[in-house]
């Protein structure tokens, strides 16, 4: 027999409450239309927006330089080695106004939440 005692757990850290059905659980259509603008739509449009911008500045870069080509070799050239770099700044461009536009809704949804909080203190 042994008199081992173990030492003491420090006390288990609060378990997060399940979240409340938040308002980007409605339905994507009934947000779309919500004409009180009481849901946010940015949050679940910003990944198709980025999709479809990444293709059409890949379809544009393709039509650049078709056209190119069909005007001189020189041309075609020039768009195959610049298109590319011009298509890269536009993907950034694309990437970065949309991080901003999610960013500024999530930053809302945020003041929103510490509005509550400090109405509640007081």
């Amino acid at each position: 027999m042994s008199n081992y005692i173990p030492p003491e757990q420090p006390p288990a850290a609060p378990q997060p409450e399940p979240a409340a059905q938040a308002p980007s659980a409605q339905s994507f259509f009934s947000s779309l239309f919500d004409v009180r603008f009481s849901r946010y739509v940015t949050p679940s449009v910003v990944t198709v927006l980025y999709v479809l911008g990444m293709v059409a500045i890949g379809l544009t870069f393709i039509v650049y330089l078709i056209t190119a080509f069909s005007l001189s070799t020189g041309a075609g050239i020039v768009t195959l080695l610049i298109g590319p770099v011009v298509a890269l700044l536009a993907l950034v461009w694309l990437r970065v106004t949309l991080e901003f536009y999610l960013a500024v809704v999530r930053l809302s949804g945020e003041f929103r939440d510490w509005r509550t909080e400090w109405q509640l203190r007081r």
